[in-house]
Parts: structure tokens; sequence; C-alpha cells
């Protein structure tokens, strides 16, 4: 019997090995070479009443101007005949730890908005990574003043009309409340945050938190204006911890 040629017994070697590596990397897990990593998810759920107070506790001007009646009146006043954000416009979940913090990471070419509608910001609280610029743009068909004097980071965007925007970048982690310098009621803040472990839950309060080296965390509940709750976490590498809040 006639042997193959040599170079023709290396190609089909060749070729074998490298089927035989696509079947190994075929049977691995997609998420391979993030093995190393945890992830957070759960559930949170606001009450009606909560989520009332919530909204009436914030809203004086709403609680004079409502007095005139109708939504026209009150939007000609300059006030919104609603005064409703969604859950994920309202709260935000992110993790503090030695792990994450001192860490350094790279801001994200897109930016995200703060929007100005309806006479409202939009969301009620921004999270964003340290370094992240902000854009701001105006969709309501009036001028917009957007402002802030926080430590972290002051500006003053001045007066500006509907579809433009201005733009802001967040060096520092902080704090930030917004305001408009004409709406005095329209208020937000924006969480300038030392790590991208963040997330706002969906509408349905679900939410999850990927891909975390392991470590010892602290895991804050953020809602409308302030902390409203902090866990501790211990997180092992392929392990999903599930925690739910209720407000």
């Amino acid at each position: 019997m006639r042997l193959p040629e040599p170079s023709t017994l290396r190609l089909a070697i060749l070729l074998f090995l490298a089927a035989q590596r696509a079947v190994g990397q075929a049977d691995q897990p997609a998420h391979q070479e993030l093995s190393g990593t945890a992830e957070i998810r759960g559930t949170l759920t606001v009450s009606p009443t909560e989520a009332q107070e919530k909204q009436q506790s914030h809203d004086p001007v709403r609680e004079i101007y409502g007095r005139l009646g109708s939504s026209t009146e009150m939007l000609m006043a300059g006030i919104p005949a609603t005064n409703e954000w969604k859950l994920s416009e309202r709260a935000v979940l992110y993790l503090e730890g030695p792990a994450v913090d001192h860490q350094t990471y790279h801001a994200p070419e897109r930016h995200p908005k703060l929007d100005q509608r309806d006479l409202q910001f939009h969301p009620r609280v921004l999270p964003i990574l340290a370094g992240t610029t902000v854009d701001f743009p105006n969709r309501d068909n009036l001028f917009h003043n957007v402002f802030s004097y926080s430590r972290p980071k002051e500006f003053d965007l001045g007066r500006y009309p509907k579809d433009a925007s201005r733009s802001v970048t967040f060096d520092e982690p902080g704090i930030v409340r917004v305001y408009c310098d004409i709406h005095s009621h329209m208020n937000a803040t924006i969480l300038v945050l030392r790590n991208p472990y963040f997330t706002a839950p969906a509408d349905d309060g679900t939410f999850s938190l990927r891909h975390i080296p392991e470590g010892d965390y602290t895991l804050v509940l953020w809602y409308d204006r302030d902390v409203v709750e902090r866990r501790l976490v211990v997180l092992r590498a392929g392990e999903t911890l599930v925690l739910n809040f209720t407000l």
C-alpha cells in the first residue's frame, strides 16, 4: 500500500488537531473568560403608598399650583400637570468596595442623557462612571437653564431653547444635585460613581449586576433623592446572589 506524501500527512494531522480544538472550545461555556466573576440579581418592590408619599414629599410647588385646576393653567404657570417617573428613572443600585473602587476604568464614548421633558428632568436619578460626559437636551417648547452648585461639579449651562443641548463632563465622584434656574420645581440627582458596577432596575423592579470580581462589597440602594438601604454582601466566583428589596 502506498503511503501518503509527508506533506499530505502533515496537513491531515493539522486539520485533525484543529477540529479537536474546535470541539473542545464548543464544550466550554460562553463566559469562560469571566468564570472568575459573580452576579447579583433580584427585585425591588415599591408599595403604592410609599411611591405616592415619595412623589408628594418632593412636590410642594404642585401642591400650591394644583389649586389652579386645569392642566392648561398649570402648564401656563410652568408646572407639569403630572409629576410621575417610572421606577427605572427613580432607583439605582450600585456597589462600593476596595476590590473595584480603586481600579482604573474608561468612561463610555456614548453620552448618557438627562432630558428636560414635560417640565421635569428624566431620569430623576442618573448613575454614571466618573469621567463620563452627560448631555442635557431640552425637549420642551420653552427655555430651560440647567445648573448645579454641588461640590463635585459646579456648572451653569445658561438658557437654551427646544432641541438644543449642552454637555458636561463629571470627573470627580460624588453627588451632584441638578436644578433649572427658570423652573424651581425641577430637580434631579447625578450619582458620579467610582466604578461601573451599577444599574437601574427595570420598571417591573427586576435588576441584575453581572461580571463582578469576587470580594466583599456594600450594595447601595438609592431611591429618589437619597440612599434608602445598604447591605453587606460577599461574592464568590461563579456564584449568583439573589437579593430582594421592599420599600
